[in-house]
């Protein structure tokens, strides 16, 4: 989620902990104070950064050809051992607190299954299939979707260097095509790989909600429920779909309640970020962390807030009922 805003600026200092001198209001982390515990005690392998990949310290290792935005030199070795209050290049401490949250809350028996829409390459699924190996679930399930045919390749390649397929004796699931509101066909960018912005969007238009100029390929879609058929009981649902979340949300609210544990939700405007959290939360989900995405100020919005964007938010959100 801040791989917008880091492709574009140098590393900033590693901070766990509010510094010294900054007043609290300044300081929003978006994780809770106690996630810096949840965070270590599973980050207890040895990041590494190599040649062509680096392994972070959860054991998850990730090639450079899967995360062409990023610049290797800019790694922070430090950032991608304990990812607080961001891992330097892709993610905030958030989403590494959510999904580890619900990997220690996960169901009895020894079954974790983690969902993951918009995937780029798959760095949560990714993370959560390396965990449940690590502490010896028995039962993972795994699904991915996402529409850009470049990255899905990145997707798959992704799982195979982390040992995590089918053959692996693990449900493993990965889907080519875009999560919307009907099963069908959707118009999607085709756009370069290093892109991790496009959505999908009306068909025949030339710019996309960043006034970008487009060429769109018809691509697949489904309905979350139809990605998710017989995987069963949902712990972790990661959402990145750049502007379509409340839309999706809103059109799977029923079959959220009954099937997902816990969801982290990349935010993509205020406006989105506050219908989301009067519908989940009039619906009596907890929202345990979050923090609001940032955007330019220096224009209006030609159509939409999402345009404006810099740097996603977050909400984790957790179903009381499940």
């Amino acid at each position: 989620m801040l791989k917008r805003l880091f492709r574009k600026i140098a590393p900033a200092p590693r901070l766990v902990h509010i510094p010294v001198g900054c007043p609290p209001l300044q300081h929003y982390p978006g994780y809770l104070p106690q996630d810096t515990e949840l965070v270590s005690r599973y980050a207890c392998g040895r990041a590494v950064i190599k040649e062509d990949h680096y392994i972070d310290g959860f054991g998850v290792r990730t090639d450079f050809t899967c995360v062409p935005f990023a610049n290797p030199a800019h790694l922070d070795v430090e950032r991608l051992q304990l990812p607080l209050p961001d891992d330097g290049f892709h993610a905030e401490g958030i989403e590494y607190a959510a999904l580890l949250d619900a990997f220690d809350n996960r169901q009895a028996g020894g079954r974790f299954t983690a969902v993951e829409v918009g995937s780029g390459w798959g760095p949560w699924i990714g993370l959560a299939g390396v965990l449940a190996n690590t502490h010896g679930v028995e039962a993972l399930c795994l699904i991915g979707a996402e529409a850009s045919a470049e990255r899905y390749a990145l997707m798959c390649r992704h799982l195979e260097l982390n040992g995590l397929t089918s053959a692996s004796r693990r449900m493993i699931k990965t889907f080519h095509g875009a999560i919307w509101t009907h099963d069908g066909e959707v118009q999607f960018p085709d756009s370069n790989v290093e892109d991790m912005g496009p959505a999908v969007t009306s068909q025949g238009s030339k710019t996309d909600y960043r006034g970008h100029r487009v060429t769109t390929l018809r691509t697949p879609c489904v309905q979350l429920n139809t990605l998710c058929e017989g995987a069963g009981l949902i712990d972790f649902l990661h959402i990145d779909v750049q502007g379509s979340e409340l839309d999706i949300i809103r059109n799977e609210v029923e079959w959220l309640g009954e099937n997902v544990r816990s969801m982290m939700i990349a935010t993509h405007s205020r406006v989105i970020e506050g219908g989301v959290m009067d519908l989940l939360g009039g619906l009596g989900w907890v929202l345990k962390r979050e923090k609001p995405c940032r955007f330019r100020m220096d224009e209006n919005p030609r159509e939409n807030w999402e345009g404006l964007t810099q740097a996603d938010g977050s909400q984790h959100w957790i179903n009381p009922t499940l």
